[in-house]
């Protein structure tokens, strides 16, 4: 199935009822915002991987941080093959794990990052949806959720019931909002460190594995794609990323061996990369992984501890936690400050029986929860078996709201507040948490095989 913007943007506008569509307050691109954003993550299956999500989450801080943007930025990745990136109205942005396997180097990634946070800074989707009579956003939501999921029967059955309306309207960003995020991107992008080609990098990328198949919705926007990339070469030629990006490769080839349809042929074909090529040591964490997958424990370990990237003993840390040596993990593990290493030793001392410690371990990264949601959900267990019944449905409450399943989140909730106490500090936080999940939409047939504590 071929995905354009013109496709997503007709979709913003089609009407099934008569919304009106004035001029839109900052407070009103919030809240439809918010909505898009809540079904979004309803329909599409939100990553819930370490490395990504805490490895992105730094790129995105290092953007925003820098950008002046009138949203705090709430981005999303999805997990999916499909190579897709946009951004809606109020803050919200979205990308997949098949664009990040895409990407050779972080900066392109950052520059793909950096294009759409610009058309957020801008409120181009807002100041469009101003120029329109009537829109929907119901049917938004369920049309970029089926873009992001990529094909398959769930992205064409959304996606069919809403062509009579694509094909009435023709709606996109205009050339003037594509150059704008342009220029805007790639100057945010250099500001932060990462040059200003990241975005033409990963043009030229799409371009040249395989057509235009494979590009993303804004580049298939305009036919003058070729003169965005070279436009933007000739304002950043010799424009270089100040920022280290050697851990970026494993990223990449994470995201193709756990984020990938299965029987791809992913691990098989990075294993022959290692097998040609041992000292890579990119090549040498995708074979420790694959192995580590098949439940060849020993294998894994061999590569693991021979790989010579410097990011080694969290490599090795990992692959010890997945073949339960916990107490070797523990020594690997134990001295890093990295919040990813610092996850995997909580899951070493939870495999060993130590609760306590992995809950202190992971409740000083609960932070990350909105972005790396799995670290709600092993503190809501591990509370629940410790018989911290109010932590534990609070933390199983969040876990189920970062993901999209509400009634779940809802219900996990409430049992909190009970244990809590209405007037205690942490049932008043828990009360304001539900207040954002009134929604009479909400589905109640949602369904996750997770057990509770």
């Amino acid at each position: 199935m071929k995905r354009t913007h013109a496709i997503v943007f007709a979709i913003l506008f089609f009407f099934t009822t008569a919304t009106v569509a004035p001029a839109l307050t900052m407070e009103e691109e919030r809240k439809y915002g918010k909505e898009i954003n809540r079904e979004i993550r309803k329909a599409a299956p939100v990553n819930n991987d370490p490395y990504i999500s805490l490895y992105v989450d730094r790129i995105k801080r290092r953007l925003e941080d820098k950008a002046a943007m009138p949203f705090p930025v709430t981005l999303t990745i999805i997990d999916s093959e499909s190579i897709d990136a946009f951004a809606t109205m109020g803050g919200y942005a979205y990308i997949t794990t098949g664009l990040i396997a895409m990407c050779d180097k972080e900066e392109a990634l950052a520059g793909v990052l950096a294009h759409e946070f610009s058309h957020i800074k801008k409120r181009h989707i807002a100041k469009r949806m101003e120029k329109e009579k009537y829109f929907n956003i119901g049917m938004m939501a369920s049309t970029l959720a089926a873009l992001l999921i990529g094909s398959g029967q769930t992205a064409g059955a959304i996606m069919t019931t809403s062509m009579a309306g694509v094909q009435q309207l023709s709606l996109k960003y205009s050339r003037d909002d594509e150059e704008e995020a342009d220029r805007e991107g790639a100057m945010l992008a250099d500001k932060v460190g990462y040059g200003g080609l990241g975005t033409a990098e990963f043009l030229r990328k799409l371009r040249s594995a395989g057509g235009d198949a494979l590009l993303p919705q804004y580049l298939l926007t305009h036919p003058n794609h070729e003169e965005r990339i070279v436009a933007l070469e000739k304002k950043w030629q010799g424009s270089k990323s100040t920022i280290d990006g050697s851990f970026f490769p494993y990223l990449c080839v994470r995201s193709k061996i756990l984020h990938t349809v299965p029987g791809s042929g992913a691990g098989e074909i990075l294993l022959n990369s290692y097998l040609k090529k041992k000292d890579d040591p990119a090549n040498g964490y995708a074979a420790a992984l694959v192995y580590s997958l098949r439940g060849d424990a020993d294998k894994s370990i061999t590569i693991a501890s021979g790989n010579r990237s410097p990011y080694r003993d969290l490599f090795l840390g990992e692959v010890l936690v997945n073949a339960r040596r916990f107490n070797e993990a523990i020594d690997d593990l134990k001295d890093s400050a990295d919040p990813i290493a610092r996850y995997f030793l909580a899951r070493a001392y939870e495999g060993m029986g130590n609760g306590k410690t992995a809950s202190d371990l992971l409740q000083r990264l609960s932070p990350y929860g909105p972005v790396f949601p799995e670290i709600y959900y092993r503190l809501g267990m591990l509370y629940g078996t410790m018989g911290k019944e109010g932590p534990g449905y609070d933390y199983l409450g969040r876990f189920y709201l970062e993901t999209g399943k509400y009634p779940q989140a809802r219900t996990y909730l409430e049992k909190a507040v009970t244990q809590y106490g209405i007037n205690s500090p942490q049932g008043r936080d828990v009360l304001q948490l539900l207040e954002t999940l009134k929604d009479p939409k909400d589905p109640k047939n949602a369904k996750d095989q997770r057990p509770g504590p």
